[in-house]
């Protein structure tokens, strides 16, 4: 699962010198959550639509339409733009950016090719979306929750069964997080199961 595959493409940008107006304005129309920032071309910062809103007087203001325009449009992206930022590469996988912007405490990074082009950004809407595709989230059909002894040949014991029963496999998730050592957690989606078939398998 490279982030090639999942990340947003072509990619919005602003400039740094471009007022928090038109950036608010790009957030609007592209319905966005990130823009990069550039200078002459290079990414300086990123800004995401919280920092807008962090620098937008609230709605309680006593200014008025005009005035606040005016304000805003005085406010370059330059001084709300959060920076240095952290990019990561097309080659890399879903599973380590997001382990990244977990860690990092991020929503997005910009992506780059080998030759350190700007080509998309990868939001956590992205990592969402693949995450959905590879589980079988949006699929209707049975979620099988084992706890097991971590051996060989213990996960294929399991899938013969849901296979014997008629179901077809449509993801398997392990993990090892909170679970005692020599044990794992095993998540399997399945459908076609039939109804006659159900208890057998469960």
């Amino acid at each position: 699962m490279l982030i090639k595959k999942w990340m947003s493409s072509p990619v919005n940008t602003v400039d740094a010198d471009a007022s928090v107006l038109d950036a608010d304005d790009l957030f609007k129309k592209k319905v966005i959550s990130m823009l990069p920032v550039l200078e002459n071309g290079k990414i300086v910062g990123i800004v995401t639509d919280g920092d807008i809103k962090k620098a937008t007087p609230s709605q309680a203001t006593s200014l008025a339409v005009y005035e606040l325009s005016s304000l805003l449009s005085k406010v370059k992206i330059r001084t709300i733009m959060s920076h240095p930022v952290l990019c990561t590469t097309e080659d890399r996988t879903v599973e380590e950016v997001a382990g990244t912007m977990l860690m990092e405490n991020i929503s997005g990074m910009p992506v780059k090719n080998n030759r350190g082009h700007l080509t998309g950004v990868i939001t956590k809407s992205d990592i969402f979306r693949c995450l959905v595709s590879f589980t079988g989230g949006a699929r209707k059909g049975q979620i099988f929750a084992f706890r097991i002894t971590d051996s060989p040949g213990m996960i294929k014991v399991i899938t013969d069964i849901i296979r014997m029963g008629g179901g077809r496999l449509l993801s398997i998730l392990t993990s090892y997080d909170d679970v005692e050592e020599g044990f794992r957690k095993v998540f399997i989606h399945a459908f076609d199961i039939p109804e006659e078939n159900f208890d057998s398998v469960a």
